[in-house]
């Protein structure tokens, strides 16, 4: 078989499985967040680490084997020039939409594979987004011009990355496979602590599955596989779109379906589009086999807006933040990119504060009913 179908046959294959491990396990980092403040209860948060933790130690190790990083990545998570303005901008940004839309790209797809009709209608307006932002004017014309003005040349301090090992003066794949191992096995340790619990083997279970696709994504792209159909694309005439190392994101992924609904003649069946697709369908069979596949057609519509708006919001704030809790977290974090944890940290940071007003506004709406019933 040319390397080119099977790169994308394993792409589909690691998203099947990674999307059955999300919709088993229930992985969802804005309802572990919203979990732990409100309800105190650090379970499903403590799964989100752990798949970081073991996202990071599985591409550690793949270092390691492939002796080489995983760079040069699309997104660059390593590159020298540093976008500090669009990780600001674009976490804010996601993480108030997740948020609003009740649920990140990857959540929102597991829900529709489920069936729920709105979760649908979320990611069509995610996938609009996002396309706006990669393929339209609205980047280029409008961001763009003054948003580059806030890069950072990290050449300048005499660093070849944004990577944790290059601040730290650290050169090579060795030094950085270590780094990540020392740090994959510290937030796996401090997610244990939070994992107790019902549920407590199935989380697990998920999140290490789901970190072990993050970096069979890497071994497919970066690895033999993935130079053998780089060097088929570069003798082709028309070579085809989204080739490159790299490994799950729903930011840039969303955009390509979009595209490739649109224009499927062209050459337009990415990487990407397998990874979207290969989620939904593991996350259907997944929901199937335990019995929670239920057509949801019913909603109030006064939930419509405020979830389309904060889907509008996620997939135009993952392609200007360049990731998402996926991209970021597990594929950016596990090759050590800092970039990747500035924008993981501005996504919770505008979760945090928009279920903090969220729970606000509930608490003076029902101040307001007790007041009124008392009359």
């Amino acid at each position: 078989m040319n390397p080119i179908p099977q790169l994308l046959l394993g792409g589909f294959i690691v998203s099947v499985v990674l999307g059955a491990s999300a919709q088993a396990s229930q992985f969802c980092p804005q309802g572990g967040l919203r979990e732990i403040m409100l309800e105190n209860k650090p379970q499903r948060l403590a799964a989100y680490f752990a798949a970081i933790g073991f996202a990071m130690v599985a591409v550690a190790g793949l270092q390691w084997l492939l002796h080489q990083g995983v760079q040069p990545s699309h997104p660059p998570y390593r590159s020298a020039q540093f976008p500090w303005g669009r990780y600001m901008l674009g976490g804010l940004l996601f993480g108030s939409g997740m948020v609003l839309a009740r649920g990140c790209p990857l959540r929102t797809l597991v829900r529709s594979a489920q069936g729920s009709v709105l979760a649908l209608l979320s990611l069509g307006a995610m996938s609009i987004a996002a396309f706006a932002m990669t393929s339209t004017f609205v980047f280029n014309d409008w961001i763009g011009p003054w948003i580059v003005r806030l890069n950072l040349d990290l050449a300048h301090w005499g660093w070849q990355s944004q990577g944790l090992d290059a601040a730290l003066g650290l050169h090579g794949w060795i030094a950085r496979s270590l780094l990540g191992l020392a740090l994959g096995s510290l937030v796996l340790t401090l997610a244990a602590r939070g994992s107790r619990g019902a549920g407590r083997r199935m989380r697990w279970i998920g999140s290490a599955l789901i970190g072990l696709m993050v970096a069979a994504g890497y071994w497919l792209t970066a690895g033999p596989i993935g130079e053998r159909a780089a060097g088929d694309a570069a003798f082709m005439s028309q070579p085809p779109d989204g080739m490159g190392v790299q490994s799950f994101s729903f930011a840039g992924p969303l955009s390509d379906m979009t595209h490739f609904v649109m224009h499927a003649h062209a050459q337009t069946f990415t990487f990407g589009v397998v990874l979207v697709l290969g989620t939904l369908i593991g996350a259907a069979a997944s929901a199937i086999a335990r019995g929670e596949f239920r057509i949801q057609v019913q909603f109030a519509l006064r939930d419509l807006i405020p979830r389309l708006l904060g889907s509008l919001m996620t997939g135009a704030g993952a392609v200007l933040g360049l990731g998402c809790t996926v991209g970021h977290g597990l594929s950016g974090l596990s090759p050590l990119s800092l970039g990747s944890a500035l924008g993981l940290a501005c996504i919770f940071l505008g979760a945090w504060a928009t279920i903090r007003i969220e729970s606000w506004h509930s608490s003076n709406n029902l101040a307001t009913l007790v007041v009124a019933d008392g009359h």
